[in-house]
């Protein structure tokens, strides 16, 4: 697959033509990238939503400590209005009709697979600033959308019903797609491992208890935990660290964003504490939302 299969003449199913336009999206812009993911090597692209309760919807319903520090609020801050209003946007038309967004979502997926050679690898974030459980999202490829996606991208997609938009992806392996992601909530992990859907869980902090006991259930089903530390952006992250009794390595999670390269373990994904533009933290909540 390459640029060249793209076929400009391809016509667009007219109800997901009809919902995009009512949301002002297109497949061509509604995966993004971020400084982090650009220090990877891999190919990624992002969703980005409206996280927490930011559109009226709650997207993050584990945020916990998080939601004050979130890094939909770094950047350039005179760009925050017109990105928060795009996530928003998405948001809102993902709530809207789910089965529309999850044909565009897929299509944007397809379209930017298609940019890129048949050896390169694209990685998938789909909660770049959600947590939504998307490997259990039914979707159903209709016979117009499957043909529409051969015509425009040489991609030839059995229509049927999938469990979701990762199960699709995982029966086409040729199609070097990989999906990654941050998480705060409980999944079926065996299931995601299935389908090749790489989690990372997020540790919240101390005071967080759920989310403590939720990291140590995730560590026992060979989960890698991703954790801040508080410490300068000149000093190296610790060999080591101490987690409910274990002794755990870390790796550099700063380094590269591209998750599924840490492999799996149980080991401590380290990044260093980091503040958006505007937040405010004294030393003892840094403290307490780092690990060490």
């Amino acid at each position: 697959m390459s640029a060249a299969v793209l076929n400009s003449r391809a016509k667009m199913p007219a109800n997901l033509a009809a919902f995009c336009k009512k949301h002002s999206l297109t497949h061509r812009t509604l995966l993004s990238v971020n400084p982090k993911t650009e220090k990877s090597i891999e190919e990624t692209r992002i969703l980005h939503f409206a996280p927490s309760v930011i559109s009226g919807f709650n997207v993050c319903p584990n945020a916990g400590n998080c939601a004050k520090i979130c890094l939909h609020f770094a950047g350039v801050p005179y760009l925050m209005g017109g990105k928060k209003t795009a996530r928003v946007r998405r948001t809102l038309a993902f709530f809207d009709h789910t089965q529309q967004f999850l044909e565009l979502t897929a299509t944007a997926i397809l379209y930017n697979r298609a940019q890129l050679s048949d050896a390169e690898l694209l990685a998938i974030r789909l909660n770049g600033t959600s947590d939504i459980l998307w490997e259990t999202l039914e979707f159903t490829v209709s016979d117009e959308l499957s043909r529409f996606w051969r015509v425009k991208f040489g991609v030839y997609i059995v229509p049927t019903t999938y469990k979701s938009i990762i199960h699709m992806f995982s029966h086409y392996p040729e199609l070097l797609v990989k999906f990654y992601d941050y998480t705060k909530n409980k999944h079926d992990w065996q299931e995601c491992k299935n389908i090749g859907y790489h989690l990372t869980f997020s540790f919240d902090g101390w005071d967080n208890k759920k989310n403590v006991k939720m990291a140590g259930v995730a560590l026992a089903n060979g989960l890698n935990v991703a954790a801040a530390f508080n410490i300068k952006r000149s000093q190296k992250l610790p060999k080591f660290v101490y987690f409910m009794n274990r002794k755990l390595s870390v790796i550099d999670g700063d380094s590269s964003d591209f998750r599924p390269g840490d492999g799996c373990g149980s080991r401590i994904v380290g990044l260093k504490f980091k503040l958006p533009h505007g937040t405010n933290y004294t030393e003892t909540e840094k403290k307490a939302f780092c690990i060490a």
